[in-house]
């Protein structure tokens, strides 16, 4: 493929040719054309491989016969979405993408595959509010093996979940992790803060699912506390907090937990029975007050599972304690036999055959990330974006410097292109930030090239750069914490690579003349291949040396100087072809004239 990739770089060279362009000597306009081809093709393979499709995924026969399944579960087609790794935007993406495609092949239902440690939360609330409300086929959980943190709430937000045999999953409590320093401990405020919307999300996915409200509460709240009652006559099950085993008891529960203490076995029994507060429900109103109302309660109450009361004094007499399922300062953490206990795993799932036989399904596929998911997870890794930006930036000031020369405006286009383009076509983020860069680099060559010493227009091109640069890095919105982390992070980035694209432009200037390579492309690019033998140190042209200029410069083009041809850059004004120059700085990078009023 390397090789490939070669011979179609430089078509004309022949098979025998080989790749002597990176040697001193060699002309640099042969080094600027197989430089630019080559970052082409490199970015058309990257950007190709980002928005590749998904590749049709094997079907698997399952080698036992297809059993017959209640009719609301039953899928001919079952796909398998595979959700391994951490949990980041583009899981998000890649997820969502995936099962809109096993929808469109006709499949009828989708399982989420999952084994994950957890990850980012606004990733994770975006995927279960798709799987609740967008997706367009019924989508299970498969805790295959494990599912903590996001991944248990993405469990719940699915329509049933299965677990593996030694399968786990829980521990979602929000954490804060900072690029590069890892964890770090929050305040019981802010933690409150975050633990809200992730409580709200598992506490609406165990009314829409059936779940006991205060066993995922369990799952995020580590002071919750939680208990497991039966009837005495073993008709049903129940799970209490501290609170509401003190107003039906009297007395405080047993505690049998500490922090990280082992649980005893618990065997499936008598149904649980999904506590779900009435008073957190009912309305100030009796009731509704007009036809759309009363539809709009009807579809309400027919959308949440069967709900209890309180449990009261009177009623106490007949439940009694089982055991402690949740201690104070822990976070729930089930294993399978416990899932399926507590009614939050209907059954467990070993392989794909198993699979099968939970849906009755006669064919399963598999679909993994594929390479483009890899290249745009890693093309978004903040290490990676620093780099780009530094590319990006300091390119484009090199190149202002140093036109003609091409190489360091190519290396800051492709940089661009991945730093926001990437992002874009792999759904984490929108078009608009690309845009937006695209527009302040234009101002800023306006400034430079056109209307020079205006001033106002530069800094709206750079204010521009700036802000479709730390735009590219917002998955969440500003207003959400997560956003807020994603601006500080973008910001830091952003102005740590502008700091370091200015040394490393400052660097390349003061020591790439010296360099062969840079010495032949800056001749080739100011002589045009002409009559000039070398490049003096101090600069080709001296300074206040007049000439001729061959062409318009706008601000660019030819001139002659004692029958030497060079290339010019006009300061100032534009300069008509045939009016007479003169020299006003002479470097090994450029020669910059206007025009000689001597001669006016």
């Amino acid at each position: 493929m390397h090789n490939h990739l070669l011979t179609a770089t430089f078509p004309e060279a022949g098979a025998s040719r080989r790749p002597r362009c990176f040697w001193p000597g060699y002309p640099a306009a042969m080094i600027r054309w197989a430089t630019t081809r080559m970052l082409r093709a490199v970015m058309a393979v990257a950007l190709a491989a980002i928005a590749v499709p998904e590749r049709p995924a094997q079907a698997q026969e399952p080698a036992i016969a297809p059993v017959a399944v209640p009719a609301w579960r039953q899928a001919s087609r079952v796909a398998v979405v595979t959700v391994h790794g951490e949990i980041d935007a583009v899981t998000r993406a890649s997820t969502e993408r995936r099962i809109a495609a096993a929808a469109a092949a006709g499949a009828g239902a989708v399982v989420l595959e999952l084994d994950t440690p957890g990850g980012d939360m606004y990733a994770t609330l975006e995927l279960c509010l798709y799987l609740k409300d967008r997706a367009t086929v019924p989508v299970w959980a498969w805790v295959h093996p494990k599912a903590y943190s996001a991944g248990a709430i993405i469990a719940l937000a699915c329509r049933g979940i299965l677990v593996s045999p030694g399968g786990a999953f829980g521990d979602a409590a929000p954490i804060s992790v900072i690029p590069g320093l890892g964890l770090q401990p929050m305040p019981v405020a802010e933690r409150a803060k975050m633990e809200a919307p992730v409580l709200s999300e598992v506490v609406d996915s165990a009314r829409r699912r059936g779940y006991d409200e205060n066993l995922v509460r369990a799952f995020v709240s580590a002071p919750d506390e939680v208990w497991l009652l039966e009837r005495n006559d073993q008709g049903a099950r129940m799970f209490v907090g501290r609170q509401e085993y003190r107003e039906a008891f009297g007395t405080d529960p047993p505690t049998t937990r500490a922090a990280g203490s082992g649980r005893g076995e618990f065997s499936p029994g008598a149904p649980t029975v999904p506590f779900v507060d009435l008073r957190l429900r009912r309305k100030a109103d009796e009731g509704p007050s007009n036809p759309a109302e009363r539809d709009a309660q009807v579809e309400y109450e027919q959308t949440r599972p069967p709900v209890r009361e309180r449990l009261t004094a009177e009623e106490a007499q007949d439940w009694h304690v089982i055991a402690q399922v949740d201690g104070a300062e822990e976070l729930l953490v089930t294993y399978a036999p416990e899932a399926i206990a507590f009614g939050l795993a209907e059954r467990t799932v070993a392989d794909d055959r198993e699979l099968a036989a939970h849906f009755g399904a006669l064919t399963v596929t598999r679909s993994d990330e594929n390479f483009g998911d890899a290249l745009v997870r890693f093309l978004t890794s903040w290490p990676v974006r620093l780099v780009l930006v530094i590319v990006l930036l300091g390119g484009f000031f090199v190149e202002i410097a140093v036109p003609g020369v091409g190489w360091f405006g190519a290396a800051s286009t492709a940089a661009l292109v991945l730093l926001v383009g990437a992002p874009a076509l792999g759904g984490v983020s929108t078009w608009w930030p690309l845009l937006v860069v695209v527009l302040g680099a234009l101002l800023v060559v306006i400034e430079v090239f056109l209307i020079p010493g205006v001033g106002l227009v530069g800094f709206l091109g750079g204010a521009c750069i700036v802000v479709g640069l730390v735009a590219s890095f917002l998955d969440a919105p500003i207003a959400t914490e997560e956003g807020r982390g994603d601006l500080a992070t973008a910001i830091g980035i952003v102005a740590g690579g502008g700091i370091l694209a200015v040394g490393a432009a400052w660097a390349l200037l003061r020591t790439l003349p010296r360099s062969p390579v840079m010495r032949a492309a800056v001749l080739e690019a100011t002589a045009g291949g002409g009559a000039m033998p070398s490049a003096a140190p101090a600069g080709m042209v001296a300074v206040g040396r007049s000439g001729i200029a061959l062409t318009p410069l706008r601000p660019v083009g030819k001139a002659e100087f004692g029958g030497a041809i060079v290339e010019v850059q006009a300061v100032g004004p534009f300069v008509d072809e045939g009016t007479r120059i003169v020299v006003v700085r002479s470097t090994a990078y450029a020669v910059e004239v206007e025009k000689d009023r001597r001669t006016a």
